[in-house]
């Protein structure tokens, strides 16, 4: 499947289940940014578009899943969001002040968005990595267990790396030429219907189609019943923000 099919039919599940992001990570990059003008890649059903109009006065957006688009549309209707893709956006030069990627960045080609970005961007413009990610816990291990039996594409990493520790080594020595990194907490608590609508939503989940899809929800539900105080999870996560220049 095309990566950026990955996500059809899964903007309903993303668009309620998936959290959001701290409003002071926000506030903190409006502080480091030198301007209003703002695109956010890979702006998925608008979840982190949407706090970006809380800060800055002209955001925009590109998303090339054609659902999760539609539900972006729905949701922002004032905001414009192109269907292309952040390694060929077809928008202006020197259009931008700041470009955001809110956990996003491993669907790129780092290095042809890196060129796309430097396109658009002003000479003083910045970009913002950020990434809604979960600490270690016998939850979490035993969630990604489950992940890494049933659905072939799983993992547990980010910025296209297999692991956690490799895209952060990768995003702080090799990637930006200068970068700040920063982190906010943001807890993320769950009932049943929120976490089984969150996996729902990942790109790798199995859908209703798939043979094994009963016994990876099955599963996954077992998971959470074992870790669920009163209905409800509290899963740690972070929001982590590289923020730099190329």
């Amino acid at each position: 499947m095309n990566n950026r099919e990955l996500f059809s039919a899964k903007s309903e599940d993303y668009s309620k289940f998936r959290p959001s992001y701290p409003e002071a990570a926000v506030e903190w990059l409006k502080s480091r940014t030198g301007g209003e003008s703002v695109l956010d890649v890979g702006a998925g059903t608008g979840i982190f578009t949407q706090l970006l109009t809380c800060f800055f006065k002209k955001v925009s957006a590109i998303e090339p899943n054609n659902d999760m688009r539609k539900k972006f549309t729905e949701f922002l209707p004032e905001i414009y969001c192109a269907g292309t893709t952040g390694e060929a956006t077809g928008l202006p030069d020197d259009s931008f002040d700041l470009i955001t990627v809110a956990q996003a960045f491993h669907w790129l080609d780092a290095e042809q968005f890196k060129l796309e970005a430097m396109r658009l961007l002003h000479p003083d413009g910045k970009i913002a990595i950020i990434w809604n990610s979960t600490l270690p816990c016998d939850f979490n291990i035993e969630r990604n267990d489950v992940c890494r039996k049933y659905c072939p594409r799983f993992r547990s990493g980010h910025a296209g790396k297999h692991s956690p520790a490799e895209g952060d080594a990768f995003l702080r020595y090799n990637y930006f030429r200068e970068v700040e990194v920063i982190s906010f907490a943001n807890p993320f608590a769950m009932d049943i219907l929120t976490f089984e609508g969150n996996m729902r939503s990942r790109s790798y989940a199995l859908t209703p189609e798939d043979a094994d899809y009963e016994f990876f929800m099955t599963e996954l539900r077992d998971v959470f019943e074992r870790h669920a105080i009163n209905g409800i999870v509290n899963e740690m996560q972070e929001t982590q923000i590289y923020f730099g220049c190329f």
